[in-house]
């Protein structure tokens, strides 16, 4: 197919996009005839899932079979779902999200002749927060697989965004803050966009904070106020459900207007006027988070040449954006007007375009390799020798984003490290050696000793966190792996062990170890700690293939 498409994977929403035969990116409508699907996945049985509007109707009738915020698991230990007995992970849940959106949007190409009889989307782009850390990134690429999708690259939503941006007519050269407050999830991310080239300069976020939390915060005043009417608490659970989709239309409606009316009705009554200016001292707190993490990012990016005097643009992005709250503060505490950049539609429009345009690059290397009778891999390695020789003559003839190859270069969005004994401090630390938001590729080592004499083997507990400090002490942090390195043989107590890690732009971690005695090495790959066993993914994938999902 000549077709390959972006996916933004939201907390609350869906979209999926491609560029159309004029060089524009477009969003597929879903069945009902609207450009986002909500992330709500209802399960009537293994072979009947209800995704998206409809199934958000059901959360107050089977709240029990009906899975929202699914994203907030993604990578976690704790991601699992349990529904008539049957164990459901993350990724399987997004899974069926993501088979919505695809068959629905083969009908909608089918409908304007994009598609010919028998094609379907298969290649695929989907986006993830920045800060999204390894595990977090295998569970989106493992539901794109689970789907029946080949996922051609994980890219980050604010980067996403950006590229959108920039196709819609950035400045040569902008140095752009993007503000993404999502349903479910919050990212901030600094990057300077020079033509076509995109240079990451910092990045944060919570993926515990978004619209959710504003909804929860309204939820729980009107109870409250339910409460103190009528001397009574609600507590049936399919009242309370059935109360989100009231609270999140107050929402809406505050973000409109000026003053909305809240009310409540069970065995008693609660009605009132709730102005714009209450809601927004209710959800301060919230507002603050995400200026707390704004604040970090803006002393990075400082740190590294970008003051908040060279921020040109400030792009709002992600749902949650919209509130006037959000708008408000920027200007009032940075003094920058910001932009809201097509809020529901941007990330997955500039997925569309990233992978449009390496598809473009890619079939073109392919074509100059074959002209060469050389493989692409020797191609690109003269290319680089060369200074990137591909990349200028593809810009010449390139017709997808403005006539240029995109480049992005990223930074760590996370920190990585290993268990260790500190002898001066007497503690158990865990030592940082890949600092977050290093620019990448990124590669350090950092010298350990051994403990005991006649040690023969060391385990190599890996950490990942958002820490900036290069030791912090060992409490009951869960590693994300255990790499077990024997030696040749047994070494005295206190041989040097140099430890290197390297992290490249696919997100790749490769981690290395030489003890200095008998010089054992060990070379490794990364391999995530909790990943779905392959049970688990061969019962999934099963199920997957095996549902109607409408």
């Amino acid at each position: 197919m000549k077709y390959v498409f972006g996916i933004d994977l939201g907390t609350t929403y869906s979209c999926i996009a491609y560029i159309d035969e004029y060089g524009k990116p477009v969003v597929l409508k879903n069945s009902e005839g609207l450009n986002t699907t909500p992330s709500v996945v209802l399960i009537e049985s293994q072979d009947s899932i209800v995704v998206g509007t409809e199934a958000k109707r059901s959360t107050d009738v089977e709240p029990e079979r009906t899975i929202s915020f699914i994203k907030r698991k993604m990578g976690k230990k704790d991601d699992k779902v349990i529904v008539d007995g049957t164990e459901y992970s993350a990724p399987e849940i997004s899974a069926y999200i993501l088979k919505k959106l695809v068959k629905d949007a083969n009908e909608d190409l089918k409908q304007n002749g994009a598609l010919q009889e028998g094609e379907e989307i298969r290649d695929v782009v989907i986006t993830c927060p920045a800060y999204f850390g390894m595990n977090e990134r295998q569970a989106t690429k493992t539901a794109g697989e689970l789907a029946g999708l080949n996922v051609l690259d994980i890219i980050n939503e604010p980067t996403a965004a950006a590229i959108s941006y920039g196709a819609a007519g950035a400045q040569k050269n902008e140095t752009v803050l993007v503000y993404d407050l999502g349903g479910g999830t919050f990212d901030i991310t600094v990057m300077n966009i020079q033509n076509n080239q995109i240079s990451v300069i910092c990045t944060g976020g919570d993926d515990t904070l978004g619209g959710k939390d504003w909804d929860e915060a309204l939820m729980n005043y009107a109870l409250e106020r339910y409460t103190e009417e009528n001397d009574e608490e609600i507590e049936d659970a399919e009242k309370i459900a059935a109360l989100y989709n009231d609270v999140e239309n107050w929402k809406k409606s505050l973000t409109a207007r000026e003053e909305t009316t809240i009310s409540i009705t069970d065995a008693g009554r609660m009605r009132e006027k709730l102005s714009r200016e209450k809601y927004e001292e209710i959800t301060k707190n919230l507002l603050n988070r995400t200026k707390n993490l704004l604040d970090e990012a803006l002393k990075t990016a400082e740190s590294k040449g970008y003051p908040l005097s060279r921020i040109d643009k400030v792009l709002l992005v992600g749902g949650s954006s919209r509130m006037p709250q959000v708008a408000k503060m920027i200007e009032r505490d940075y003094h920058i007007t910001p932009v809201l950049q097509d809020p529901d539609e941007a990330v997955a429009k500039g997925a569309a375009i990233y992978a449009a345009n390496q598809k473009e690059f890619s079939d073109f290397v392919q074509k100059e390799a074959d002209r060469a009778g050389k493989t692409v891999e020797e191609l690109k390695e003269e290319s680089l020798q060369a200074g990137g020789t591909l990349e200028q003559k593809f810009n010449q003839i390139a017709s997808v984003s403005g006539g240029a190859n995109i480049s992005i270069s990223n930074v760590l969005s996370r920190t990585y490290g290993v268990r260790s004994n500190n002898q001066i401090l007497h503690r158990v630390e865990i030592s940082n050696i890949l600092m977050c938001n290093t620019p990448l590729p990124a590669k350090e080592t950092q010298s350990f000793q051994t403990k005991d004499d006649n040690q023969s083997s060391v385990a190599l507990a890996v950490f990942e966190s958002r820490s900036m400090e290069k030791a912090v002490p060992y409490t009951d942090q869960e590693p994300i792996t255990v790499i077990n390195m024997e030696f040749v043989r047994a070494v005295p107590k206190g041989t040097k062990l140099d430890v290197t890690m390297a992290l490249d732009n696919s997100g790749i971690l490769h981690i290395m170890a030489e003890e200095m005695y008998a010089h054992s090495k060990l070379d490794t790959t990364f391999s995530l700690s909790n990943q779905m066993t392959d049970m688990e993914l061969a019962e999934a994938s099963e199920r997957t293939i095996g549902a109607n999902v409408e």
